[in-house]
């Protein structure tokens, strides 16, 4: 490569004017010994160069490497002045030449051998290979992180969508029901009266006399009525509470089974995320691309002033050549590593790195997917349908009476006009029992409905789906 062509000029221009008037066998011998430096200083730059150029993060140990190369360079150097002067006399100029040439080489390489650049350059490169590393494993624990969580995230949504479901059966079955087993329940229980007024019509009143009219008339409206009418109603109310209670007992199984899997996946995948968020700061807090720019500046600067500091002009000279070779080889690894850290800048910003993006914190929360299936649940309306279910229970029960009693009223009418005030009191009296004992039994249902509202409130489900211990736990 001839590093040391200047080097080698400038030394046999010295040893020209110092040996003026000596013995051509001197000047051999001089001669060729500054040949002899000149190759081994030649190997020895060639070969750091050639460390500095292939070490790598499996290929480390630089630093030792150029101090071996530069304890070989002085020792043959050495050696090579040592022969030169050994069987010859030297006059006082040549001893002069031949110190400061020795000296000079001596300081070169043991100066080299001091400069921290390539121990610097193998640290760069260890920083490299941590951050390759730590990009590759940060992407596969991203990935087994975003599987995990869709596990969890798959099971709450099928919790929501069973919620769902749910809801539309309160639309669907349950409210509607609940009037259609009234409706029915009230009908059969009227069904009695009815057969006993159909008996009673007014042919038969009419001919039988006043007293015995009004026997019969007392008999129609003092029969076990009111029993008959409650027997069957409690049927109907008994079983669409405990169609309530099924219903509030679903409910809350299912808000227990959502709530389990949320503190599942705090307690596994948000955990482990946020431990991994950790280590990556405690990482870049002592591995950032800033301390790695310290040791590229080191590194050069380290060699730049060894270069500036050597003996002599022709030494600086192939000093600086080789600094500028040693720092080129610098250079194209630490592009890599500007590269490497952009490449995990913009793969991991706002995951790893920075403060938690808006679309990592989706992506492991869900929060805005989930709060549209809540508001797909809240448009069904359950909850308004069961808050106005008490209303339309009563008005239900009220129509249903109106048409089966309606017989009774007509009959009333058309009794004899003697036993017809009788008959009129009798039924409005028996209107209004069953009534009352209607009413009574539509109170004790009233709890279990406002109860069963008040779970299918917006509010509520929103509490009790939320996900806002995911979102806190990662903040």
């Amino acid at each position: 490569m001839g590093w040391y062509s200047s080097r080698v000029s400038e030394l046999n221009e010295r040893l020209n004017r110092a040996s003026e008037g000596a013995p051509d066998t001197v000047k051999r011998a001089l001669s060729d010994a500054i040949v002899k430096v000149g190759n081994a200083a030649d190997q020895a730059l060639s070969a750091m160069l050639d460390a500095s150029e292939r070490t790598s993060a499996g290929n480390l140990g630089t630093q030792r490497k150029w101090q071996e190369r530069c304890a070989t360079a002085t020792a043959d150097i050495s050696r090579a002045f040592g022969d030169a002067a050994k069987d010859n006399m030297l006059s006082p100029a040549l001893q002069l030449f031949w110190y400061q040439a020795l000296e000079h080489e001596m300081a070169f390489f043991d100066s080299l051998a001091k400069v921290q650049t390539p121990q610097l350059h193998d640290d760069l490169l260890v920083h490299q290979d941590l951050l390759n590393k730590m990009l590759g494993e940060l992407w596969d624990k991203w990935t087994f992180l975003l599987s995990k969580d869709v596990i969890f995230e798959n099971d709450q949504r099928q919790v929501v969508q069973q919620v769902s479901r749910m809801a539309q059966s309160i639309v669907d079955e349950l409210a509607p029901g609940v009037l259609k087993r009234t409706s029915e329940g009230v009908s059969r229980a009227t069904a009695k009266s009815l057969d006993v007024a159909l008996k009673l019509d007014d042919k038969l009143l009419g001919g039988i006399g006043v007293d015995l009219a009004k026997q019969l008339v007392s008999t129609l409206f003092d029969v076990d009525i009111p029993d008959e009418i409650d027997r069957n109603l409690l049927d109907a109310v008994q079983g669409g509470a405990e169609v309530y209670q099924v219903q509030k007992g679903h409910y809350r199984n299912l808000v227990s089974a959502y709530q389990s899997l949320v503190q599942a996946e705090k307690g596994s995948v948000l955990l482990l995320f946020n431990a991994t968020r950790a280590e990556v700061d405690t990482y870049r807090d002592k591995n950032d691309l800033g301390k790695a720019k310290v040791m590229l500046d080191q590194a050069k600067g380290y060699l730049s002033d060894w270069a500036s500091r050597v003996p002599s002009s022709a030494q600086r000279s192939e000093a600086s050549s080789f600094k500028d070779k040693v720092c080129s080889a610098i250079d194209t690894d630490w592009r890599l590593t500007e590269e490497l850290d952009n490449k995990f800048r913009d793969k991991f910003k706002g995951i790893f790195i920075q403060s938690l993006g808006s679309e990592t914190l989706e992506q492991l929360a869900e929060s805005y997917l989930f709060r549209q299936h809540l508001e797909e649940i809240t448009r069904k309306d359950a909850a308004g349908k069961l808050k106005a279910l008490p209303g339309n229970l009563q008005s239900e029960v009220d129509s249903a009476l109106e048409r089966g009693l309606r017989p009774i009223d007509d009959l009333v009418n058309r009794v004899p006009e003697e036993v017809r005030e009788l008959a009129r009191m009798k039924n409005q009296r028996f209107k209004e029992h069953v009534r009352a004992r209607l009413k009574d039994r539509i109170q004790a249902l009233l709890p279990a409905i406002i109860e069963l509202a008040a779970l299918w409130d917006p509010n509520n489900l929103s509490r009790d789906f939320s996900r806002e211990e995911l979102e806190k736990a990662l903040r």
